[in-house]
């Protein structure tokens, strides 16, 4: 089991010391979350609170996925960095395909790519790119991304890219994993196709369906005997060992925590608060197993 440890909606300034410490406590790797901006009024409900609003601040950090990386893979070795999820479909391919390949040469092949369709409808106005043919969109854009990220001169035609032979510079020296999250019948098939599913603000007695629905959708995609296939699960709270236990069980293969955030409704707080909350996930769950 690989524990990650979230940075979404941490202060910007105190990323370099969570990350440092996180290697240190044993975490496997960072997860970061992903916007452009956020809207003075939203008109797309948000999909994880029961009223369709979003509980954050405006003045709340987004800092780009991609350079977040790059530059906090200069002060640690072994951590790994993913976002959770990435919204490919809201920019264009060749920017991602940069932005990816940098971050994982700066990192030494550090970076995976949790990727989703997104909801917030403003976001794409924004942007110029059609959301209602996101789920379209994002397929392909994994498709052209594997071809630039494998390196050499690559072309593709397709219904949003059409270019003859280009070769992009530099690429990282090991595939990037690729991981999908989404709980629809598309996004677990999408997910299916690729090395993963990212299960997001799930009660661990939901997932067993969800696993179920997912391992038919593997089978139908003929990638159901894969044995490097991962599940990364995003819990509500922090986990006991127990819960790990169980959630081995159901075949998840990692885990993502926010011991600040869930376990003590705190967006904000000191650098010293977040290392000892987890420290506690590291003292009660990754020393352990």
């Amino acid at each position: 089991m690989r524990i990650w440890q979230s940075i979404a909606f941490a202060e910007t300034e105190q990323l370099v010391d969570i990350a440092v410490a996180a290697e240190e406590l044993g975490f496997t790797g960072l997860t970061t979350a992903d916007h452009l901006v956020t809207p003075q009024n939203i008109e797309a409900p948000y999909p994880y609170s029961e009223d369709g609003s979003i509980w954050w601040d405006p003045n709340t950090d987004f800092p780009d996925v991609w350079m977040t990386a790059a530059a906090l893979a200069q002060h640690t070795t072994t951590l790994r960095f993913m976002p959770l999820v990435y919204i490919p479909p809201l920019r264009e391919v060749f920017s991602v395909a940069k932005l990816i390949s940098t971050a994982a040469v700066f990192s030494d092949n550090r970076v995976e790519l949790g990727a989703g369709v997104g909801w917030m409808k403003d976001e794409f106005l924004l942007t110029g790119q059609d959301f209602h043919r996101r789920g379209r969109h994002t397929d392909e854009m994994l498709e052209v991304l594997r071809k630039f990220l494998g390196g050499g001169m690559v072309s593709h035609s397709g219904e949003f890219y059409d270019f003859p032979p280009v070769q992009m510079e530099p690429v990282p020296t090991e595939p990037v994993p690729v991981l999908i999250g989404g709980v629809s019948k598309p996004a677990l098939r999408r997910a299916a196709r690729w090395d993963g599913w990212l299960g997001i603000n799930f009660e661990i007695d939901e997932l067993e369906v969800m696993v179920g629905q997912l391992n038919a959708a593997r089978q139908e995609a003929g990638t159901a005997d894969r044995a490097d296939y991962r599940i990364l699960m995003a819990l509500n709270e922090a986990p006991t060992l127990a819960d790990v236990e169980r959630l081995i069980q159901l075949g998840v293969t990692d885990l993502n925590v926010v011991p600040w955030l869930f376990s003590h409704g705190l967006a904000t707080s000191s650098v010293e608060f977040k290392r000892d909350t987890m420290a506690a996930v590291a003292d009660s769950v990754i020393s352990l197993l």
